[in-house]
């Protein structure tokens, strides 16, 4: 059976099925019993959708050689038989390393991750076939415990020790795993590693992976043309995604062009999964928002609050005091930004209020509000910068009362802000003549 474990490692699964199978009817018991256990492996790696299979083949083994019921493999490879039938697994201590990895899939398939990552650690010395996935399984565990980073390293692991005709597939999953820890160039590299997968519906999930990493690298414009090719897929297999829909109008809305946003994100609602349908739903309400149609927008966002589940609540508060405030309605904006303040939407809370406080003159309690806001919100940020460029605009209109400020928040915004926007030339000016104020007491670097 050395032929088929190398064939195995190869990639060439029908030739070693084929190999596996030649041995299992051999006239000898003890051999057909261990190439039938083989057998029972091999359907072992294609998931629950062969379980029947595998529950055959161990049921064949142990009929051949009924000795088998003891062996480390047979055992692990019939609990990983009753993960499958929606049973709890027994797991067991074993010094195989196949039947280790086999416990882990086991473990991992009814949701325990960290016992599947301890077990993977005595699946040392595996054969090539295996060893790639182990290292695939590693990742998937810690993708569950929300080690993002660290599964991304596992992915690439795994990536290196696969065959040519797995990476493509392997290269999907560790750039999905780049991109939910934050890394868009390493998603991006891998999937230029793996190069286009050779089915429609894995091409498909390459052009929208990458369409995702287009868009956190802040290309729009590419990340649409990447959802196209994706869209092509899907509409040869007449299998639309909710994914690609949700990810066009998020791409749109980056360009402004908020009514095809709108009509993405509609679409996106129609597909969308029951637990996805409230997420769908806030991004429509925002791209109606922006394209001024705010009836409807307040009719989303009102219904949206009301789910006490939905777990953006704050982000709806945030979104409404947004609203009332274009409404030129101060006492809902500020009520509504208060609201996001409690939900743990402390930024966008204190922009609104730092808003309310300006619009009434409030020159001090603004200040207050805005100070806040470059300190709570990410820097570069959207709150972020208009926190800090207001911030200066009030000093500056309080007679510069700390001149050393205006220059530390004027230059911090500049370096966000766009030289062709407005904000660059007064914050140049607010600068300048911060400089002036300071000129006497110090040079300046």
């Amino acid at each position: 059976m050395e032929r088929a474990e190398n064939l195995l490692a190869e990639g060439r699964y029908q030739e070693a099925f084929r190999e596996l199978v030649r041995h299992a009817e051999a006239p000898m018991p003890p051999h057909a019993a261990l190439a039938t256990l083989r057998l029972a492996e091999f359907y072992a790696l294609y998931g629950e959708s062969e379980r029947e299979n595998l529950e055959a083949a161990l049921a064949r083994a142990l009929e051949l050689d009924p000795e088998l019921a003891e062996d480390p493999l047979f055992r692990a490879l019939a609990e990983l038989a009753a993960a499958y039938r929606g049973e709890e697994p027994e797991l067991f201590e074993t010094d195989d390393p196949r039947a280790a990895y086999h416990l882990a899939q086991a473990a991992l398939y009814v949701g325990w991750p960290r016992e599947a990552l301890a077990l993977l650690e005595g699946a040392r010395g595996l054969p090539e076939f295996l060893a790639w996935r182990a290292s695939d399984l590693k990742a998937k565990a810690l993708e569950d415990l929300g080690q993002s980073r660290e599964a991304f390293e596992a992915y690439q692991e795994a990536f290196f020790k696969a065959t040519q005709g797995d990476r493509p597939f392997v290269a999907l999953d560790a750039a999905a795993a780049a991109l939910d820890a934050g890394m868009p160039e390493a998603a991006k590299e891998m999937l230029a590693a793996g190069g286009l997968p050779p089915e429609p519906d894995a091409e498909a999930s390459w052009h929208y992976l990458t369409a995702r990493a287009e868009l956190a690298l802040g290309n729009p414009r590419r990340a649409l043309d990447a959802l196209a090719e994706a869209e092509r897929r899907e509409a040869e297999l007449a299998e639309p995604s909710y994914g690609v829909a949700l990810l066009k109008g998020q791409a749109l809305m980056e360009l402004g062009r908020y009514r095809e946003a709108r009509e993405a994100f509609a679409r996106a609602l129609e597909l969308a999964p029951p637990e996805e349908r409230d997420y769908a739903r806030h991004e429509l309400a925002v791209a109606l928002l922006e394209e001024g149609r705010r009836d409807e927008a307040e009719r989303h966002l009102k219904a949206l609050f009301a789910e006490p589940a939905y777990p953006h609540r704050g982000a709806v508060a945030a979104d409404l005091a947004e609203l009332y405030y274009r409404l030129a309605d101060l006492e809902a904006t500020e009520a509504w930004a208060e609201e996001a303040i409690r939900l743990g939407q402390a930024a966008s809370g204190e922009l609104f209020l730092g808003h309310v406080a300006y619009d009434r003159m409030q020159l001090e309690e603004a200040l207050g509000h805005y100070r806040r806001v470059a300190e709570l919100a990410p820097e570069g940020s959207r709150e972020w910068l208009i926190a800090q460029q207001t911030a200066v605009e009030i000093l500056a209109q309080l007679g510069y009362p700390d001149p050393e400020e205006v220059l530390r928040r004027a230059r911090a915004a500049l370096s966000h802000t766009p030289p062709s926007d407005d904000w660059a030339s007064a914050l140049r000016l607010y600068a300048e003549r911060a400089e002036e104020l300071l000129s006497g007491g110090r040079t300046l670097n």
